[in-house]
């Protein structure tokens, strides 16, 4: 039994090592906005803004998925002694992968005009920025290969160094490239913070070679001593690959696809929206300085600018440490549900949820009272203050529902959150359009239905897990309670 003990402890280990670097570099690439916001303003940081979320939806389709479903059948090999076998699954992957995010880039570069034309009709701005990011999807595929090959082996520190070090140098390349060629415009200003996510990958992909190249008379030792395996095909080594992945690039992408959506529905329509609230002259309505005297277009790039940067990294700061907490309890949730013991899920359900209601009211107070001296502080106006305050109530949602969601998933039920979050995007575009009937509402109307859509995410979630798990859920303890410190704190 000292062996599983021993085991336990070591998968502990490396997804704590894995936690702390996911969070490190969450925490660094989310600081690194507020210098970008700076040098860029609004405007600006809208172009960045919304070719990032052109590149975070490709990314979903190649990178996000490969490290745990290489990781996963890399291990099997290995844990049979088929250390052949699992070289080989990493070469295969690396070989298509890359092919598949070459296709994606050339898509990215050449129909960067297309894009922004159907999508981002009010801002013709983005091209280049999209270009800019386009190459680095095939680095960010690397990256992903070579980090599943590593967790495979039960080597949890190469990606946690290797994210930590990207984010460093991707902050160092895009604060000083955007500083420089700000100078020249704003879109090439936007274009620089693309290039220093580029040089980021590119850094991070340097240190894991350097860690492969290391390894590789051990990765040698290892094959001279291969067990024979089942020999697969590479067809049928793809289709696992793919059969891991695709639930998780479901269940991921939903949410970057939503914010394109938002961000599209932002460029097309709220233009519409701003001119009807300038001729009933209430563009005060409107959460721009000066809005009455910009034209409509610039009006709604900054309010786009906001979405993404004010809202949109704001709101990440407490969702990325519920989520942290979500993935942390996943392998808890899931040894309990191995053996089938409902009482130990039931406790920990309720645990995990509490802990995350701890953890996201006080942000929620928080940021209702604070937007503004926040924003004063960091950036000298207050300019989309109102938008977070407004979205603020959001981040008690969005905890509850990322956390049913790791729990279900902890429970190998992936099928049940991934239908209920394209559901709640389905309800999430229908609300936008009935929003967007009404001027007064502005970029506001965004704001509240994302919150609407986390909401239904969430109630689907539970409602689900209550049913499985035969539970009832204390409300009081859960929210009642943690509303009532955070409200007197708030005081």
């Amino acid at each position: 039994d000292m062996e599983s003990t021993n085991n336990k402890q070591g998968l502990m280990k490396g997804a704590m090592i894995l936690s702390i670097g996911v969070l490190v570099s969450r925490i660094i690439g989310m600081l690194y906005r507020i210098p970008i916001r700076n040098i860029l303003g609004d405007d600006g940081n809208s172009l960045y803004g919304v070719a990032y979320t052109v590149y975070a939806m490709i990314l979903t389709l190649t990178a996000i998925a490969i490290p745990g479903a290489l990781s996963k059948l890399i291990a099997e090999r290995k844990a049979a002694g088929a250390h052949r076998e699992a070289q080989r699954v990493f070469h295969i992957a690396l070989i298509y992968c890359l092919a598949g995010a070459f296709i994606l880039a050339l898509g990215m570069w050449f129909g960067a005009e297309w894009i922004q034309t159907n999508f981002f009709p009010s801002q013709p701005g983005v091209v280049l920025p999209i270009r800019a990011l386009a190459p680095t999807v095939m680095i960010a595929t690397t990256l992903a290969v070579m980090r599943g090959y590593f967790q495979g082996n039960e080597e949890m520190a190469p990606t946690a160094i290797s994210q930590v070090i990207e984010q460093i140098v991707n902050v160092i390349f895009s604060v000083l490239l955007a500083s420089i060629l700000v100078k020249t415009s704003l879109v090439y200003g936007a274009t620089g913070s693309a290039l220093g996510t580029g040089a980021g990958a590119i850094a991070g992909f340097i240190v894991l070679m350097l860690m492969y190249k290391k390894k590789r008379p051990s990765i040698k030792k290892d094959i001279a001593q291969s067990v024979e395996y089942t020999y697969e095909s590479t067809g049928i080594i793809l289709k696992q690959i793919l059969g891991m992945m695709i639930p998780v690039i479901i269940s991921t992408s939903i949410f970057s696809i939503m914010t394109f959506i938002d961000q599209s529905m932002i460029s097309k329509y709220l233009p519409k929206a701003v001119d009807i609230l300038r001729s009933q002259n209430a563009l005060s309505l409107v959460p721009v300085a000066g809005a009455a005297m910009m034209e409509t277009q610039q009006v709604v790039s900054e309010l786009s600018g906001q979405m993404s940067y004010q809202y949109g990294t704001f709101m990440n700061i407490p969702a990325s440490l519920v989520m942290q907490l979500g993935l942390a309890a996943v392998p808890a949730i899931a040894a309990a549900s191995s053996v089938g013991d409902f009482k130990e899920i039931r406790k920990k359900t309720k645990l995990i949820l509490k802990v995350g209601m701890l953890l996201a009211t006080p942000c929620a107070v928080g940021f209702i009272l604070y937007a503004k001296p926040i924003f004063l502080l960091l950036h000298g106006d207050t300019a989309g203050s109102e938008v977070l305050m407004q979205g603020a109530i959001g981040i008690l949602v969005i905890a509850l529902a990322q956390l049913s969601a790791g729990i279900l998933q902890g429970m190998t039920m992936q099928r049940i959150p991934t239908i209920n979050a394209i559901i709640a995007c389905g309800i999430k575009v229908i609300i936008n359009i009935i929003f967007l009937q009404i001027p007064a509402l502005n970029i506001f109307g965004f704001i509240h239905s994302t919150t609407i859509c986390y909401l239904i995410y969430a109630v689907l979630n539970i409602v689900y897990l209550c049913k499985a798990l035969k539970m009832k859920l204390n409300w009081n303890k859960l929210i009642v309670r943690p509303a009532i410190s955070a409200a007197l704190m708030g005081a």
